[in-house]
């Protein structure tokens, strides 16, 4: 008998979880479409850089929490994996504790994934007026529909895996296509992030 077969598999929401609470959330202002207050909250995989002088004027690439967090980030990875392998995204929003008031993500195309874990009792997801349960469940929405977060009570951790638009200056670009996969032209890789 060999000696990985003595060993328990851990489930990947396992891993997830372990890594959530063993983070340093940072407290972020930006997120004034839900809270008009500081959230703990951060962003992996792509994101837009809105042309911020401190990443030389780009308009997108990959977020700075990718390597501060970097055992979470693949964690999220491989559980999206484990759960829908032919799920394709860019961006994943990592939050605790957020209470978010209705709002659309106007940026986002195509479906989104929520999933929210932690010891909490409420903090179902609303969209369009109709509550889920999203408490160790996966939930496919719409997030340019209106979502918020019903009360809750208790450590919640959400986390959103999603696209986010990308609209380049260049029209020579605007055939490409962002994943977490990699950077396609006409449904072709032309640079692989893996």
């Amino acid at each position: 008998m060999s000696r990985r077969s003595l060993h328990k598999q851990i489930h990947p929401l396992d891993i997830v979880y372990k890594e959530l609470e063993e983070t340093r959330f940072p407290i972020t202002t930006s997120r004034k479409n839900i809270s008009e207050e500081g959230v703990q909250a951060f962003t992996l995989g792509d994101v837009n850089y809105r042309g911020q002088e401190a990443v030389n004027f780009k308009t997108r690439g990959p977020s700075r929490y990718n390597k501060k967090f970097k055992s979470l980030y693949l964690a999220l990875r491989r559980l999206i994996k484990w759960y829908d392998p032919t799920f394709k995204y860019t961006t994943i929003q990592v939050n605790k504790n957020v209470f978010c008031n209705p709002h659309v993500d106007k940026n986002n195309v195509g479906p989104s994934y929520g999933l929210a874990i932690g010891d909490f009792i409420g903090g179902n997801l609303v969209v369009e007026g109709t509550p889920y349960n999203i408490h160790d469940r996966f939930l496919q929405f719409d997030g340019t529909k209106g979502h918020w977060i019903t009360p809750f009570q208790g450590t919640r951790y959400s986390i959103i895996w999603f696209t986010h638009t990308f609209k380049p200056p260049n029209p020579n670009l605007r055939d490409l296509v962002v994943t977490h996969e990699g950077l396609f032209k006409n449904g072709e890789m032309i640079k692989s992030y893996v």
